[in-house]
């Protein structure tokens, strides 16, 4: 296990091998009605050894270190929020249970813990990203004019600081950070210049940062590293460097800008940090206009603060209990859970479940319960119901409010 952990570490130190070092903190208060903190784990890629300890790998690969009967999970990506990813491992689950019989193998279970730190590393992989392509990188700094204000190994403009200085950053997050504080004095020289301001698109400030790595003289023994960011001080950092006076994030602000919340985070964080770049331009002309003060980053702030907005969609919105109901009803679930989920011949009261306090329970709490569900499905002549969009998170909706009206109605008596 040692082996294959120290190989997957190699092949993406540029995206994280600093992070595991740090050991940073996650937590993000779960912002919704369920009134509940819904903690990630000291370090996501923990998730990495669930998948090592439950045999995982044995079928599925992580950018190529693993087995190739499932599908990569480094190269597939999976959108969603966290029951939205619980639902698509549990839509898995049959024909996973077909695989592992046929090599004799043994099903997982996880424990609530496991559960989270595996869909947190689902989640935190696209995050994460590819290491750049050095050939790309050194077309973009010709095609974004780079050269003519800065230079790289004496090459190049003396408008502006040379690349050379930003060789020893190993993650491209300092690169972004030096474009960010840099943005609105660029900004005027471009002007100036009569030259079209560059925007990055995807991959490309990754691709650049990996060029400049490799062609500038800095020496390589001082190569520095940063981690890819702390939610929890990233919320902190939104506030202290003023973006409520123009965003909105969960009520709080103003709508010079759009409401963060609204917007899809489900990219990489040099493709956030590309977003905030293109942003900058507008964004400069109306805090001048507002007589705002440019916010500026330092240490690993920009890291934190893109953390912080990338773990938003993380947390799932509150589900509509009738929704769930009636998804209840349609996928099956009344068959062996009767009506209201009261129980049933095989499957207990969930109304009085104190199993199912938060939607990490749930969501181990189906995994595991997988093979017992086949069976039942099995014998009824039923299909395996599959879960997708919202789904999850109204059944988790649903499930709470029969707990709910239990215990109001008790504590009446």
């Amino acid at each position: 296990m040692r082996e294959k952990s120290q190989k997957f570490i190699r092949v993406n130190k540029h995206s994280f091998f600093a992070f595991i070092l740090a050991g940073v903190t996650i937590w993000l208060p779960l912002k919704n009605s369920w009134a509940q903190e819904f903690n990630v784990p000291t370090n996501p890629l923990k998730g990495r050894f669930v998948l090592e300890q439950k045999g995982c790998i044995t079928c599925h690969a992580v950018k190529g270190d693993g087995g190739d009967i499932g599908p990569d999970l480094g190269q597939n990506k999976f959108y969603g929020s966290f029951l939205q990813l619980a639902g698509i491992m549990l839509n898995h689950a049959p024909e996973m249970l077909s695989r592992m019989r046929q090599l004799d193998l043994s099903y997982p279970e996880f424990t609530k813990t496991e559960m989270m730190e595996l869909i947190a590393y689902l989640y935190y992989m696209r995050y994460l990203g590819e290491p750049g392509d050095l050939y790309r990188g050194k077309i973009l700094v010709k095609e974004k004019n780079c050269l003519a204000c800065h230079s790289i190994a004496d090459k190049g403009g003396n408008l502006a600081p040379a690349f050379d200085k930003l060789g020893k950053y190993v993650s491209p997050l300092y690169m972004a950070q030096a474009l960010w504080n840099h943005g609105p004095e660029m900004e005027k020289q471009i002007q100036q210049m009569g030259l079209k301001r560059p925007k990055f698109e995807k991959n490309e400030i990754v691709d650049l940062s990996a060029y400049i790595r490799k062609a500038s003289q800095s020496p390589k023994i001082e190569q520095v590293y940063m981690s890819p960011g702390n939610p929890r001080k990233g919320k902190t950092i939104f506030k202290q460097k003023g973006c409520l006076d123009c965003h909105t994030m969960q009520g709080e602000g103003n709508d010079l800008g759009p409401d963060l919340t609204e917007l899809d985070w489900n990219i990489s964080v040099t493709e956030i940090a590309g977003l905030m770049w293109n942003h900058g331009s507008e964004m400069s002309a109306i805090m001048e206009e507002q007589q705002l003060e440019w916010p500026s980053f330092t240490g690993k702030e920009m890291a934190d603060l893109i953390a912080y907005l990338y773990f938003l969609k993380f947390t799932d919105q509150p589900g509509d209990n009738e929704k769930g109901r009636n998804v209840f009803t349609e996928k099956g679930c009344v068959n062996c859970h009767g009506e209201d989920a009261l129980g049933g011949e095989f499957a207990p009261d969930l109304s009085t479940s104190k199993s199912v306090v938060s939607p990490i329970d749930m969501a181990q709490i189906m995994w595991n319960h997988a093979p017992v569900m086949e069976e039942r499905i099995a014998e009824k002549v039923m299909e395996w119901p599959e879960f997708s969009g919202s789904e999850m998170r109204d059944i988790y909706a649903f499930i709470s409010s029969l707990t709910s009206v239990k215990k109001a109605a008790k504590d009446q008596r």
